[in-house]
């Protein structure tokens, strides 16, 4: 990957501190009314947007951050950026990722996952062979949040929808045991079977059937809040985002090295 690529995206006071090696990201105090952001990343915003990242990618971000408990979300990897600001779906999510979200938010990538947290994650919503049944999905998904959780609480259209998403996505996460605060390395070997995810060298998670399309980079801090109602393990489909009280200044330091 060459970090040379990476960009800024500031929003509403988000800071980024940028030298090509080491980058802060700073999240200033913002109400739960706006929205604020401070993101590298090397894709377009604008669509259509291209991913250059595709397996096999070898990467270690070493990172640290200033709190055991940030509000809102934050991490560093791929992914595709499939959600507007507001809540639309623009495809269905694929992820190879280091992320944390505070309690306010539930996405439960696995079954028996908390829901908020420090986490490996990989989430792939194109892993199934049936081109019918993943076409049905990605046709679900770019409905929309609205129309998808009103269809979710009807029974009859609820069991088509987690039909459909049992059948394409492949979830797997790990919660993280670890001081924040502290610089630690974080490995990322995205290869086109196999997802590993190290802490300071030690695996911590093993994930097959990882994304196979190009993603892009981003590393980020915000305070967006966000639910995936019903959890991906049973077939989530519809994503609702707000906003949380960010109280004092808040940051992500990082520097990104190749893998071996």
């Amino acid at each position: 990957m060459d970090k040379t690529s990476l960009r800024p995206h500031r929003v509403n006071g988000g800071q980024v501190e940028h030298d090509g090696l080491r980058a802060r990201l700073t999240l200033p105090p913002t109400g739960a009314n706006a929205y604020a952001d401070a993101q590298l990343d090397d894709y377009s915003h604008a669509p259509p947007r291209r991913f250059k990242h595709a397996p096999p990618q070898r990467v270690i971000v070493r990172a640290r951050f200033s709190s055991n408990d940030l509000q809102g979300t934050a991490g560093f990897g791929f992914w595709n950026d499939p959600f507007t600001q507001n809540g639309g779906v623009i495809e269905p999510p694929c992820s190879v990722w280091y992320f944390y979200s505070s309690p306010e938010s539930d996405l439960r990538v696995t079954r028996d996952s908390p829901g908020h947290g420090f986490t490996a994650a990989m989430l792939n919503s194109y892993p199934s062979t049936n081109r019918a049944v993943a076409g049905a999905f990605s046709l679900l998904t770019k409905l929309g949040a609205p129309l998808l959780n009103w269809m979710l609480r009807r029974p009859a259209l609820a069991g088509l929808v987690l039909s459909a998403a049992r059948a394409t996505v492949q979830a797997r996460e790990v919660l993280l045991d670890v001081d924040m605060t502290a610089w630690h390395d974080y490995g990322l070997d995205w290869q086109s079977d196999l997802a590993v995810f190290t802490l300071d060298g030690r695996v911590v998670l093993r994930a097959s059937h990882p994304p196979r399309a190009p993603l892009g980079f981003v590393a980020w801090i915000d305070n967006y809040r966000a639910t995936a109602s019903g959890g991906a393990s049973r077939g989530a489909s519809a994503y609702e985002f707000a906003y949380v009280d960010v109280r004092q200044e808040q940051w992500m330091e990082l520097e990104i090295r190749q893998g071996p």
